[in-house]
């Protein structure tokens, strides 16, 4: 009798080669980010390797081993005489123009955020944060005291908040509140384009390092800075009042549980009787419910690198949103989808 051996599932093999490679993918897209590969690439058009080495001050050998990766994942597009040229994707990562994508990736893939995962097994020994066990300071701490990555995170949030505002002011209206306050609003993007489009008088709060750059952002989307006053101080002291709703847009899944109470707390103490608060957040989705979002965000991988990142607990589920808040002190009135990764979950004051 002549034995036969089954071969290894196909697709699964196939899926474990491309785990086992996605970091290469990831630093190739993060090298030619930081490079400006993309930025050239949209500026000038294709261009051969010799050209953008020569443009980059890097190796042209060793860089065109990334630039063609690149091509094989479809990020650029290689013709050729090792000419390349841009691609829908590739022009998402511009950072030269506005936030993108791009600020989005190098924020995540920076140096300081990799050294964290290569202590990851350490960590969850000790029961530490990664980020702090290899940084020896917090990640927020790490960028306020290094321009170029405070300059890049900024940037981040503002284009995750540009690609999902639209979506969210569709389905839910503002315009019921005289005066909303974006709580670790970063640069107003949230806030300005609430006021743009339903005329309520605006607060935004956060950090003074953060919000320094609220008044010249705010100017280039079109809002008088005028409209929207600008408070700063710390969300763990307290929280300004004066708005009759209160906004927070993955902002609190940075936080324990009991940082989270506490900000909620302030949160409570600052809001009217009647006053909202409205959680903006991506939810991680139950074992019944789409792992993947609209907009090609998962959640379930996304909430990782929150919790390697910072001492939250990373991004929830909406069950374990709704039992904080409780516990804090709000009843859930409803949830809002929008048509990305966002969702509303509105709150009001369950008792003083």
């Amino acid at each position: 009798m002549v034995s036969t051996s089954t071969n290894p599932n196909t697709e699964a093999k196939k899926r474990a080669f491309d785990l086992m490679l996605t970091f290469v993918k990831s630093q190739c897209v993060y090298v030619a980010t930081r490079l400006g590969i993309f930025d050239l690439l949209n500026d000038r058009g294709e261009q051969t390797v010799e050209s953008l080495a020569q443009a980059t001050n890097t190796d042209t050998e060793r860089l065109y081993f990334i630039l063609r990766a690149l091509a094989h994942v479809e990020v650029l597009a290689e013709k050729p005489g090792r000419v390349f040229a841009p691609t829908e994707t590739s022009t998402l990562l511009v950072t030269n123009q506005e936030p993108s994508v791009g600020h989005l990736l190098m924020h995540l893939i920076e140096p300081a955020q990799w050294d964290a995962w290569k202590v990851l097994p350490e960590a969850l020994a000790k029961g530490v944060v990664p980020f702090e066990l290899a940084n020896n300071k917090g990640v927020y701490q790490y960028c306020y005291d290094n321009e170029w990555s405070k300059d890049t995170f900024i940037k981040a949030m503002s284009f995750l908040t540009n690609s999902q505002v639209d979506g969210l002011l569709d389905v839910y209206d503002f315009g019921q509140y005289e005066t909303v306050m974006d709580v670790g609003g970063g640069q107003g993007g949230l806030i300005a384009n609430i006021v743009k489009r339903y005329g309520c008088k605006g607060i935004l709060f956060d950090v003074p390092d953060v919000a320094e750059t609220a008044p010249e952002y705010i100017s280039s989307l079109g809002v008088n800075p005028k409209a929207i006053e600008i408070k700063t101080g710390n969300v763990f002291e307290s929280v300004p009042t004066g708005a009759k709703a209160i906004v927070m847009k993955h902002f609190i899944s940075a936080w324990s549980d009991e940082d989270a109470m506490q900000i909620l707390a302030n949160c409570k103490a600052a809001l009217p009787d009647d006053g909202k608060l409205i959680l903006l957040q991506s939810f991680v989705p139950d074992l019944d419910e789409p792992k993947t979002e609209a907009d090609g965000i998962m959640p379930g991988i996304f909430a990782v690198q929150i919790n390697v990142a910072t001492p939250g607990g990373g991004w929830r589920t909406k069950k374990q949103f709704q039992e904080l808040f409780e516990a804090s002190g709000f009843k859930l009135e409803r949830i809002v989808k929008t048509d990305n990764s966002l969702s509303a979950m509105e709150f009001s004051l369950a008792s003083r």
